[in-house]
């Protein structure tokens, strides 16, 4: 009979393999190195993942849905006063705390192509056109294809955490003030 799994065991193995790919880079981290830093033998590592690839995955899994949450915390209340700046806020503040990871994936990007991950951004895409759908039924902002919106803000997002937070060469004062002075003349209602 096979053991049953330990979720505080699988919590150990993805923050010492995070930890790890922090220090090293993904591709000379090791299952050795990761298990050795989860306080587990190796063999254990391979009872909760096949590879390191799916560590990998699952770490793109783990940042996908704390990202879903993210956004639906704070999509909701973009219409809100200052709204979209605390949504701004919010996401470079999560890129902040992930900036490591997003160092290691901005050099390879097919470190994220992976069909776990491919399918995450694709609910995180649906999410968001679900939230600005639900506000556009409501009149509280301008009606627009909800996924091509949606990827645009991602978009927007994405210039903010590469210009600001990875690069450093942008200014975040003035990214998040045009931003939401953009995105608040597009998006309220007249």
């Amino acid at each position: 009979m096979a053991r049953p799994v330990d979720p505080e065991k699988r919590s150990a193995i993805l923050q010492a393999a995070k930890k790890i790919i922090l220090q090293n880079g993904y591709g000379s981290a090791k299952i050795a190195q990761i298990a050795t830093e989860a306080g587990v033998a190796s063999g254990t590592v391979y009872l909760y993942f096949e590879s390191k690839e799916a560590i990998a995955d699952a770490l793109a899994a783990d940042f996908f849905e704390r990202a879903a949450a993210l956004t639906e915390q704070n999509v909701p209340k973009i219409i809100e006063k200052n709204g979209i700046e605390k949504y701004i806020d919010a996401v470079v503040q999560f890129a902040i705390s992930e900036k490591g990871i997003l160092e290691q994936i901005r050099p390879d990007p097919r470190l994220a192509e992976d069909e776990a991950s491919k399918t995450k951004r694709l609910q995180l895409h649906e999410q968001m056109a679900r939230l600005l759908t639900a506000l556009m039924d409501e009149g509280k902002i301008q009606r627009y294809n909800p996924m091509i919106l949606g990827s645009i803000i991602f978009g927007i997002m994405h210039s903010i955490i590469m210009g600001s937070v990875i690069f450093e060469d942008q200014p975040l004062a003035e990214y998040k003030k045009t931003a939401a002075d953009l995105l608040r003349k597009a998006l309220m209602p007249e």
